[in-house]
């Protein structure tokens, strides 16, 4: 697994009792995209969602959380994550993700909106797991169509806006709890193979 910090690879050991050495998180936004493509500035942050996995197997810590604007405000969702998170603390929370980057340009621009001001460096130098290099290869090299809905079950969440604007909140958190889910058990399943490959 690739795990980022400041450039350079790094092993860290962080042990409490009855949970994984590393605080790896599985971490994913929707957003109210008005246009084909996404709107770094202007697009809403509509849920944060993210769930604790074991460092060693990636089987669930606990439930997931789904942070929900439509239940108090995106600024209230924003400013409670930024706790969890805690971008000055490094390694409390080691998101997992597909395509993070775009996740901490959204988080960075939002939270700077509402005061916020978490500095982009610290959000790219933050360590984090991305299976995007591995979706690359596995996608025999090739960037262009290198996403997990070719090796998932996965929607499309460009409808999430449209269910946003009908009010069907039931619909976006059952397509967030069947995303979470499938994701999770991909990131098994890498956790299990990829340590078996050496070379011959």
């Amino acid at each position: 697994m690739i795990i980022k910090s400041d450039g350079r690879y790094r092993s860290i050991s962080i042990k409490k009792e009855g949970v994984s050495e590393m605080p790896e998180y599985y971490l994913d936004i929707e957003t109210n995209a008005k246009g084909a493509k996404p709107d770094l500035e202007n697009d809403e942050i509509l849920t944060i969602q993210f769930q604790r996995l074991g460092t060693k197997t990636g089987e669930t810590e606990g439930d997931l959380t789904i942070l929900k604007s439509w239940e108090s405000s995106e600024k209230e969702i924003l400013g409670k994550f930024y706790s969890i998170f805690s971008p000055d603390d490094p390694f409390k929370f080691i998101p997992i993700g597909e395509n993070l980057s775009f996740d901490f340009l959204m988080l960075h621009n939002r939270w700077k909106r509402i005061g916020i001001e978490v500095p982009l460096k610290t959000l790219i130098d933050h360590p984090y797991i991305d299976i995007k290099p591995i979706l690359v290869i596995l996608n025999e090299g090739s960037f262009k169509g290198a996403s997990l809905k070719k090796f998932l079950r996965k929607e499309d969440g460009a409808k999430v806006p449209e269910w946003y604007a009908q009010e069907d909140y039931g619909v976006i958190e059952d397509y967030i709890r069947r995303e979470a889910e499938d994701f999770i058990q991909f990131y098994q399943q890498l956790k299990k193979e990829i340590p078996l490959c050496r070379l011959k």
